[in-house]
């Protein structure tokens, strides 16, 4: 099993959990992806917040229908399915920035979020999880 950040501005992500769907021209990453792999959905740009988490309920492939906000046609895909945080309990990426093991020059750490996939190790998964679960709770 894989785990995957996916991070797109706001109204991008929102968009991919609404249709259950998400994608790039990025085939070498979203190639990796099979059902079951974990995905946590961050909303960047300006927000850096963790919106949703959930999991691939396909394997990788192509489609060319356009269903994205954005310009593009972004063919390579998976489908998921996500459950929306309450926006009183996203996550503050900040929080747990110093944390995430991809991460790995803190100073630099909007960098590792530009390609809109990163694959998590498992414990980076399990952080944002309990972390969040945490937030929820309170």
């Amino acid at each position: 099993m894989n785990y995957w950040l996916l991070c797109l501005p706001r109204a991008d992500i929102e968009r991919c959990m609404k249709i259950g769907t998400f994608g790039l021209n990025r085939k070498y990453m979203l190639g990796q992806v099979c059902k079951g792999d974990k995905v946590v959905c961050c909303a960047g740009k300006s927000d850096w917040k963790i919106i949703g988490i959930g999991t691939a309920t396909t394997d990788y492939y192509v489609d060319d229908t356009k269903v994205f906000l954005a310009d593009g046609i972004f063919p390579d895909r998976f489908d998921f399915s996500a459950e929306p945080i309450k926006k009183n309990s996203e996550l503050d990426l900040m929080r747990v920035i110093d944390d995430l093991s991809f991460v790995t020059n803190v100073t630099y750490w909007s960098v590792f979020f530009r390609s809109g996939i990163v694959k998590m190790q498992e414990r980076d998964w399990q952080l944002l999880k309990k972390t969040i679960e945490f937030s929820q709770a309170s």
